[in-house]
């Protein structure tokens, strides 16, 4: 991996929107570290020298410390959350979740993705204008039945990324939070699906992924913030409560 410039962490690189997410800035020879459960397969990124690829559990607290101590002496301008965990993928009503699946959920998406966060500040803030992006979903913003646990996960992730917003000057620190208005149609979304499901409403996961770019580009203009993600890739500020 080139050495010139700081890299990039991606979280959740190996499929979905993270992967969409790293094949897209690889492309655009945005040096980038991807950190999954499971490994990327490597034909999706072809020949491409600007992505590798380290194994890193979210949900342990142990992994999570020691990738972000192995990288001690790499320079990182961007962190991209794009990991998630929807435990066995059926809705169910909160009395039927297991202390198992929340740990997982809850485990991975929030408390995993928030330690590697606060372990990873210093070395954005290292640079100048260090960038967090968040890809957020409308369940932090407003639950649905029977997914509480996700719903817990990306709101208290979402929430701990407004702190972090709000402790840090913009100057130094610039914090997007992405909260998609569609579904994308992502592999995982086609195997919890009936064979059946029409999927005409679903969009590619490369519509967040080119807002993605944009966002870590270098000619970035977009003020930091939460925003609405609409199909044709456009972006609507979100209003967040500030003060009651």
């Amino acid at each position: 991996m080139p050495d010139t410039d700081a890299k990039i962490l991606l979280t959740g690189a190996s499929q979905g929107i993270g992967k969409a997410i790293a094949v897209a800035l690889a492309k655009d020879q945005h040096a980038v570290v991807g950190i999954s459960r499971s490994r990327p397969n490597p034909a999706d990124f072809g020949s491409s020298r600007y992505f590798c690829w380290q194994g890193v559990d979210l949900s342990n607290g142990t992994e999570i410390e020691k990738f972000v101590a192995s990288v001690d002496s790499v320079a990182f301008r961007a962190l991209i959350l794009s990991a998630v965990d929807y435990g066995d993928g059926a809705r169910h009503p909160a009395s039927a979740i297991t202390a198992e699946e929340w740990h997982r959920i809850v485990g991975t998406t929030c408390v995993g993705q928030s330690l590697l966060t606060s372990l990873f500040l210093p070395k954005l803030m290292a640079n100048p204008h260090g960038i967090i992006v968040n890809i957020s979903s409308d369940v932090a913003i407003l639950p649905s039945p029977g997914r509480a646990a996700y719903s817990a996960s990306k709101a208290g992730l979402h929430a701990m990324l407004r702190a972090v917003a709000a402790e840090n000057a913009v100057e130094k620190l610039r914090v997007y939070q992405l909260i998609p208005t569609f579904q994308s149609l992502t592999e995982g979304i086609r195997r919890r699906r009936p064979a059946d499901f029409d999927f005409s409403s679903y969009a590619d996961p490369a519509v967040i992924a080119a807002v993605v770019r944009q966002l870590v580009s270098s000619s970035a203009s977009t003020p930091p913030g939460s925003y609405l993600v609409h199909r044709d890739g456009t972006l609507h500020p979100f209003s967040e409560i500030t003060r009651i």
